[in-house]
């Protein structure tokens, strides 16, 4: 059977995490070394070799009392991090405090190696292609009984319309979706492994008050990221003949397989990108770029210009911890049609955002009305997809 797989390259634009749902506890798990600037992953076996058996109940006591190790135990005084380490982690910016401060894992798959899934970039090109059928024929969503399951606001009748359906309905009357008929099933992509050291960096959460735009402070974290202008490879695969047989024997009626080869791919991904930065752009020059935001807004126009400039055989997308509600469901919700019209009524977004928000606010609030974003500015998780030639 013809896969047609396709050889890409991924760059990293900005830093990206995809949690693995651990948090590393400092002097248990890491320990920060000043001089170099590094984490440093703890090698239990390499500590045991340094200190030997007999100071074992030091080493546990250290532990216990959430002391630095490299202190607490004389014989890991003046080593180098490579001494102790199963990895080292890099810090650009603000260090953790290890009593303190747990750091968001990023997640190494098989290789041991900093990852980007598969399924992860697929979600995001996900999101693109479903944007996009909805604002070439919005028609569906603007009917409030299949923007619920349930009697709950729910993407699912909608991703069943747009991108798979099952035959017939529920007891509730909805649209069921098939995994089988999905249209992205016939979209496979390989995991990427980075070969480069992570780095730590601080996330902030920048909220609305009613002063203005500012931290909420006791809400930041620490995460592990793959870098900035990190690379790996990885691969498209569209499975040519099945597609023909489904289309043969009509068991998916769709005509949107043209959406999957890699070009047209990357096209609607690209303009998908634009007009969300676009639109985050304008709102932040609207709201006079505040200082609360650091230099995210130069960040922003700059990655839209890489895609303005990008050719046919690349695309830039978002992805992982960090996106925005905006960047993670495409924003269509309060968003226009292709003809420049607004989707859903005033009133159908304003009944979403209520169920959408964890607290009351009035319904003239921005939604969102917080951002996260590496201290200083940068945005997290906006990677590169390049056709290898």
């Amino acid at each position: 059977m013809k896969q047609n797989t396709i050889p890409i390259k991924i760059t990293t634009l900005t830093p990206v995490h995809i949690g693995s749902g651990h948090e590393i506890k400092g002097n248990f798990e890491y320990v920060y070394f000043p001089k170099e600037q590094v984490l440093a992953m703890i090698d239990p076996e390499k500590i045991l070799q340094k200190i030997g058996e007999d100071h074992i109940d030091l080493w546990v006591a250290a532990i216990d009392q959430q002391q630095n190790i490299l202190n607490a135990l004389p014989q890991l005084r003046d080593i180098h991090p490579d001494d102790i380490a199963q990895r080292i982690i890099n810090i650009p910016g603000a260090t953790p405090n290890a009593e303190k401060n747990a750091i968001k894992e990023q997640i190494h798959l098989g290789t041991a190696q900093p990852s980007i899934p598969g399924s992860s970039l697929k979600g995001a090109i996900r999101t693109a292609i479903l944007n996009k059928l909805i604002k070439d024929n919005p028609h569906f969503v603007q009917e409030d009984k299949n923007l619920t399951k349930k009697r709950r606001y729910s993407a699912s009748q909608i991703e069943a319309h747009y991108l798979g359906r099952e035959e017939g309905s529920n007891r509730f009357g909805e649209i069921q979706q098939s995994p089988n008929k999905d249209l992205l099933r016939f979209l496979r992509i390989r995991d990427a492994y980075f070969s480069d050291p992570t780095c730590v960096v601080r996330n902030t959460i920048i909220n609305l008050f009613r002063h203005g735009w500012g931290e909420k402070r006791e809400e930041s974290s620490f995460y592990e990221c793959i870098p900035a202008n990190a690379q790996a490879n990885s691969s498209l695969q569209v499975p040519e003949d099945l597609i023909r047989q489904v289309q043969n024997k009509r068991y998916i009626q769709s005509r949107n397989f043209d959406l999957l080869s890699a070009q047209r791919l990357f096209k609607e991904i690209n303009k998908h990108s634009i007009s969300l930065l676009d639109e985050e752009i304008f709102f932040w020059e609207d709201e006079e770029n505040p200082l609360a935001i650091g230099d995210y807004l130069e960040h922003l126009k700059r990655l839209k210009n890489e895609i303005e400039k990008a050719s046919d055989d690349s695309c830039i997308l978002r992805v992982g911890a960090g996106s925005g509600w905006k960047f993670t469901t495409g924003g269509w919700v309060s968003g226009k049609d292709a003809m420049g019209d607004y989707i859903l009524s005033d009133n159908t977004w304003t009944n979403i955002k209520r169920t959408l928000r964890h607290k009351n606010y009035p319904d003239d609030v921005f939604f969102p009305k917080t951002r996260k974003m590496v201290e200083g500015g940068e945005p997290l998780g906006f990677v590169k997809l390049s056709l290898k030639k």
